[in-house]
């Protein structure tokens, strides 16, 4: 294999299901052309619009002091004054606010290549002696019923009864790849095969996948620790004060 036909200088990136039967570990041949990450969250309108209550004069005037401060602060719980406020304004434009209701599982389409001919750095010059059929297999394994680890155990100490059978299910995938680490479940595999060999094995395919995160999990723990430092270190940017003067409400009409 000549030196071009090489893959060097990425770091790999994986879906695998370890505790599957038997173990899948899927590992990318070639870095992804897209991948695209979709969430989304669900906000429902308020039951009325612009219920506020203003008893006494005098709240008027307090409440738009402390709306002001509201205004800073938007996400702030300032008591009844600011909700007032916040409920008037809701009335102005006849509009329903919006509350907080749940989020949708997040979805990840991945579109990447497999080639036969080439080889990464981690395959040593030899990519499945020129195949891309047990990637294809693992890949298939991601959508068809299967059975983990645990289970088939618990079923192979009862003796293979019929009545234990576990529920077959396609396995939990993990998708490690560009700082994700995250536990999905595969919900469409599109597989174009664009060349093949003089055998009749497929030479090169184009891979499209669907996944959607599997919330019952520790990977939505770890990200949000994760996710969280990460927003700390965005602190450390030049001229990070400024950004905060430039996105406050009100100050930033003088900035």
């Amino acid at each position: 294999m000549a030196d071009g036909d090489v893959l060097t200088g990425r770091k790999p990136g994986y879906l695998a299901a370890i505790d599957n039967v038997p173990p899948l570990i899927f590992r990318f041949q070639i870095n992804p052309e897209i991948l695209n990450e979709k969430r989304t969250y669900k906000w429902d309108p308020a039951n009325t619009t612009g219920a506020w209550n203003f008893k006494r004069a005098g709240q008027v005037a307090a409440g738009a002091a402390v709306g002001l401060a509201a205004a800073l602060l938007p996400s702030a719980g300032l008591g009844e004054l600011a909700d007032n406020v916040k409920q008037a304004a809701s009335a102005l434009v006849k509009t329903r606010g919006l509350k907080s209701n749940e989020g949708e599982p997040r979805s990840i389409a991945i579109d990447f290549a497999l080639d036969a001919t080439l080889a990464d750095v981690l395959d040593e010059g030899d990519h499945y002696g020129g195949s891309i059929e047990p990637d294809l297999a693992i890949l298939r394994s991601f959508v068809n019923p299967a059975v983990d680890l645990a289970s088939f155990g618990q079923w192979m100490f009862s003796g293979y009864e019929r009545e234990k059978l576990p529920t077959l299910t396609p396995p939990l995938c993990s998708l490690y790849f560009v700082g994700l680490s995250i536990t999905c479940v595969m919900t469409d595999l599109s597989i174009k095969v664009t060349a093949y060999k003089d055998d009749g094995s497929p030479q090169r395919a184009d891979v499209s996948v669907t996944l959607k995160e599997q919330v019952l999990s520790v990977s939505p723990l770890v990200e949000f620790v994760t996710r969280n430092i990460d927003v700390v270190k965005s602190y450390g940017r030049k001229n990070f004060g400024k950004d905060v003067l430039n996105v406050l409400p009100i100050v930033n009409l003088f900035t």
